[in-house]
């Protein structure tokens, strides 16, 4: 079957219906897009010697910034394997979510629609704090603690409750909620702790976060009322 990449455009032979990009790099590029990603080039990133630390185009003058630029957009981009993103990506890959979500009131009816909202909002919110809490070194068991409650009080809304059936992450909220249960309950209430995430969790969690934001805005976590 005869189609065309959709990042780049170039025609290629496809085995699968499925198949969107010509190669691993479009695939990739096209995730950084979606993401608003950006990989710089090596050049831009290194730093020689005792060389002040600015970047190669703030280091030019405006006489020659333009052809420095122009330059620089004919540099192809580098590709660089992660894990995590190629993970991502296959979480995000493996369901619709994100076109459910980016088109919530062609999937779900009207009554079901403002607790869908409800609880997208405050996930959302609790996914992107939990995701930045396992980037910190370590941190107060008060504040892990506090990260449990308010999922168990979003879980125990009435605007939860309410949900439809098909609502695609009240499994995941309940397997957070299970392991943070266990976590704050084998920790002294006034220490800290090291809060990590596995790779496919860390993936699952941003992938979330990324299809939630198609339908909802972030929210900062002392703006919002998890428990109604």
């Amino acid at each position: 079957m005869t189609t065309t990449c959709q990042y780049c455009g170039t025609p290629m032979q496809a085995l699968r219906s499925t198949r969107k990009y010509c190669s691993d790099t479009c695939k990739q590029l096209a995730f950084y897009k979606r993401n608003g990603l950006a990989l710089a080039d090596a050049e831009t990133n290194t730093l020689n010697g005792n060389e002040p630390t600015v970047l190669p185009a703030e280091a030019k003058t405006d006489v020659d910034k333009s052809d420095y630029m122009v330059r620089q957009q004919d540099q192809p981009y580098q590709q660089v394997y992660s894990r995590l993103l190629e993970a991502v990506q296959e979480c995000l890959d493996s369901n619709n979510y994100t076109f459910v979500f980016e088109n919530p009131d062609q999937y779900w009816g009207t009554y079901a629609i403002q607790p869908v909202k409800w609880v997208s909002l405050r996930l959302r919110c609790l996914l992107e704090n939990m995701l930045r809490l396992s980037n910190i070194p370590s941190i107060p068991n008060e504040t892990l603690t506090l990260l449990r409650d308010s999922f168990a009080d979003m879980a125990a809304a009435r605007p939860y409750r309410q949900l439809p059936a098909d609502y695609p992450y009240t499994a995941l909220v309940k397997d957070i909620i299970h392991n943070l249960d266990r976590i704050v309950y084998n920790v002294k209430p006034k220490g800290k702790t090291r809060f990590r995430l596995t790779l496919n969790r860390k993936a699952s969690l941003i992938a979330c976060r990324f299809t939630l934001a198609a339908m909802v805005p972030l929210v900062k976590f002392r703006e919002l009322n998890f428990s109604e």
